[in-house]
């Protein structure tokens, strides 16, 4: 034995003080006169030490008290590598249960949920099981206990999900368990259909403890066979009638037979828009094209769906195609003669057949205050603003508007500081021309306007010519600078929108942009970022996705694929409610004026029922013989506040102490004690 805090044994001396009391206190008469002594018997001094020794008892628990007061501080605990309150040898058993949505083919499940249900009955009384619910994450049914009652009624409720599967985080999870578990054998019984996909190889290792044997239970089908719908690419949004682009799905055939008699639909709105026979090899993949149908306007529900495959849950494929109006572009030139200054950014964003943008240029002093409202965003690109138009401006982007300011070789820096400095990221200052060139060498890659070029690098090689030095505002952003530190693209805000300024011009005049391939993917990104809003045909299951607000600023309501309602979804600081995908197939968003979709699906890798090898499995989770001897050599090691922590030999010497004081105040109310003089 030894002790935490060894100086109050120190105390134990108090043991000493009722001993001293006893033989120091002792009983003396009242002194009385008498006349005389004839009258007086004499009492033998052995007589009054049999009295004394009536009191033994208490003083005997006065010292005893005292001397486990003392120990208890000193805190003591046993150096055995094992606690005195560890309960002896028994078995611990940790039963995995694969529940991703792999373990729904055929029958799989229903025997996964027999076999532990054989393990429960074959364990002893005395023993302790968990049960624990894997896919992607982990649920623990029943903690580590000795109840076999709960555990089976555990296994009888469980019912597998639709993620898909992580071995390494359920074994991690179970040997974290078993480690609480104390002496004795230590097992996991992990019970799956062993897809290869679950197995993530390029995760961090997982390594068992040295004392913990793992058991595989397989309980898949032999010659498993499985067709699916693994995606989709499609535009999520398009701007015209006719479906310009094209639907292109991809089918797998995971099984190890050909599939001939395979029909594949394409329904909108669940009805049916085109049927096409297919023929997969096995272990094929074939792409299907749909195109040239109308679209709707507002959100529709789009779905794939194959027939001919016993495993239909991955069949479907969900996803949503949105017909939007063109969002509305307005520049702001120079009323000069010629070629304008916008020629570079017409030319762009009038590329492509979906082509979101519709663009109109007119002169600052042709523009309607009244038109700034109905566009999404707005261009001043290099030109003169007067006072009234810039109150304009001020206003359209407070309320939500996005703002691009190109100031180039027709912006004067004072004029510009005074009619759109208060919207403005930066305050402008002199003109820098030369014979050279500088390169856009500092771009923030993190930000959404240049997170598509992070990994090109090819923006940062921009040539340019001219620009206008800029002192950013506090709270001001610097997304690009030039090679010597000046900013070229600075961001800010005003009210709910956001201003990009950029310092130098969108055409030719003062840099080579515009005749690189980068040009149009910036200016949409910009667009894109300032004005729109990107959208997703589909979602898998487990992501989060937003719903936004609506023009009067008031949330939908929300139906699950299920048609129950959504109560439990996050609003967060932009307004916007934020919900994670537990279901598959159509979310639907109740908005006063019109309902908007949200398409879930699986992920498909699960799809594939591809067998892992087990046994190398096994293998890779189980510690090599160095490792099980260097745990078996750390294991033992525990500091000595650890181990007083684990026993708490302390609380049972308080709660003695406790019982003898009280014993003491009752002996020592029954004992009755002449009055000293």
């Amino acid at each position: 034995m030894a002790f935490l805090n060894p100086i109050f044994l120190l105390g134990a001396i108090a043991a000493g003080v009722p001993v001293l009391v006893h033989l120091v206190r002792r009983t003396r008469a009242p002194r009385i006169q008498f006349p005389s002594l004839m009258f007086l018997r004499k009492i033998e001094q052995k007589t009054i030490r049999r009295r004394k020794l009536r009191n033994l008892l208490l003083l005997l628990i006065r010292c005893a008290a005292l001397l486990l007061l003392a120990l208890a501080f000193a805190r003591p605990f046993f150096t055995g590598s094992t606690p005195v309150s560890a309960s002896g040898d028994h078995t611990s058993t940790v039963i995995l249960i694969d529940g991703s949505y792999s373990m729904r083919y055929g029958d799989v499940f229903n025997r996964a949920r027999q076999s532990a249900r054989n393990m429960i009955n074959d364990a002893a009384s005395g023993d302790q099981l968990a049960v624990v619910l894997f896919s992607k994450s982990y649920q623990v049914l029943m903690p580590l206990k000795a109840d076999l009652a709960q555990a089976t009624t555990a296994v009888n409720q469980m019912q597998p999900g639709l993620d898909s599967t992580d071995y390494l985080q359920a074994i991690q999870a179970a040997d974290a368990i078993l480690k609480d578990a104390g002496r004795g054998q230590h097992r996991i019984y992990l019970i799956s259909d062993f897809q290869d996909a679950g197995w993530n190889r390029s995760a961090p290792p997982v390594k068992l403890s040295s004392d913990v044997k793992l058991f595989p239970v397989d309980v898949s089908d032999a010659r498993a066979a499985n067709l699916a719908v693994t995606g989709v690419d499609s535009d999520a949004v398009v701007y015209a009638q006719k479906y310009a682009g094209k639907v292109v799905a991809r089918i797998n055939n995971f099984g190890a037979e050909d599939a001939d008699s395979v029909t594949i639909e394409f329904k909108l709105n669940d009805l049916p828009v085109e049927r096409k026979p297919l023929r997969l090899g096995a272990g094929g993949t074939q792409n299907v094209e749909f195109t040239g149908f109308n679209v709707p306007e507002g959100s529709n529900r789009a779905t794939v769906e194959i027939t001919g495959d016993n495993f239909a849950l991955d069949n479907k494929y969900f996803f949503t195609i949105k017909r939007e109006n063109q969002s509305r572009v307005l520049a702001i030139d120079t009323a000069t003669r010629g070629r304008s200054e916008s020629f570079f950014l017409q030319q762009s964003l009038a590329a492509g057949e979906n082509n979101q943008y519709a663009l109109t240029v007119k002169s600052a002093g042709s523009v309607n205050p009244s038109e700034l409202d109905t566009s999404r965003v707005v261009i001043v690109n290099d030109a003169a603003i007067s006072e009234g138009l810039a109150s304009s401006l001020k206003g359209f982007v407070e309320r939500g508007g996005g703002l691009i300011i190109a100031a180039g070789k027709h912006t004067d820096a004072s004029d510009f500081n005074r009619s759109l400095g208060a919207i403005a990221p930066a305050h402008l200052g002199e003109t820098v021309q030369s014979r050279g060139y500088a390169l856009m060498s500092q771009v923030k890659a993190d930000h959404p306007v240049f997170a598509a070029f992070a990994r090109s690098g090819r923006l940062t090689s921009t040539r340019v010519y001219g620009y206008h030095r800029a002192t950013t505002k506090e709270g001001s952003l610097t997304l690009a600078a030039l090679d010597d530190g000046s900013p070229v693209v600075v961001e800010g805000s005003a009210g709910r929108g956001k201003v990009l300024l950029i310092t130098t011009t969108l055409d030719t005049a003062w840099n080579d942009l515009p005749l690189t391939p980068m040009y149009l993917p910036l200016l949409r990104q910009m667009l894109e970022y300032l004005g729109g809003r990107e959208s997703a045909a589909s979602y898998t299951i487990g992501q989060a996705f937003t719903t936004p607000s609506d023009k009067d600023g008031s949330l939908p309501a929300i139906d699950s694929p299920s048609a129950k309602r959504v109560d439990d979804a996050r609003k967060n600081s932009s307004g916007e409610q934020s919900l994670d995908a537990g279901e598959i197939g159509f979310y639907r968003l109740r908005y006063r004026d019109r309902d908007e979709f949200v398409a879930v699906n699986l992920d498909t890798k699960e799809s594939d029922l591809a067998k892992l090898s087990v046994d190398e499995l096994i293998a890779g989770v189980s510690p090599s013989a160095d490792e099980r001897a260097a745990q078996s050599t750390q294991s033992p090691v525990l500091t000595a506040e650890e181990k007083e922590a684990k026993q708490r030999l302390w609380f049972p010497l308080l709660l003695t102490v406790l019982l003898l004081f009280i014993a003491e105040a009752v002996i020592a109310r029954r004992i009755r004690i002449p009055k000293l003089i």
